[in-house]
């Protein structure tokens, strides 16, 4: 298992836009449009920290059953999780579960596109909150066109 970097952090919010601006505001990041990944029920925005590294993405169910909805219910507006790019999801979903961490299964990504570079094979896997000590964690693994 080999953990490259920190991929983006993931912010539940309830108005894309205004957050958006806000965010972008306070730290002088320019926010990319606002796009809907084909079957997630999310509304995304992206604020790029460098146009090859890390980024925070805002995310905005558009779907009251959405894991994301229940999460601003429960929680309100705020960090939701953070990905970390891994070089081998596979091994490394094996040796966390060999290590008694509940990782889900891999599935392909909804993120196709960053900084304008194309990703087409980018694969996640999670682990739940309880078992990150309160904060969930996406391990994704990208795939170069």
């Amino acid at each position: 298992m080999n953990v490259r970097r920190l991929d983006h952090l993931i912010f539940a919010v309830r108005d894309l836009e205004q957050a958006a601006q806000a965010w972008a505001g306070a730290l002088g990041l320019r926010a990319e449009p606002a796009y809907r990944p084909e079957g997630s029920h999310l509304e995304l925005a992206r604020l790029p920290l460098d146009p090859e590294g890390p980024f925070l993405e805002l995310a905005m169910p558009t779907a009251e059953n959405h894991r994301l909805a229940r999460f601003l219910d429960d929680r309100g507006e705020g960090m939701f999780s953070i990905s970390v790019e891994v070089d081998d999801l596979d091994a490394t979903v094996r040796d966390l579960r060999a290590k008694g961490l509940p990782v889900s299964d891999p599935e392909p990504g909804v993120h196709p596109e960053r900084s304008r570079r194309t990703w087409p094979g980018t694969r996640l896997a999670r682990i739940p909150r309880a078992a990150g000590h309160g904060v969930a964690v996406q391990l994704i693994q990208r795939r170069s066109p």
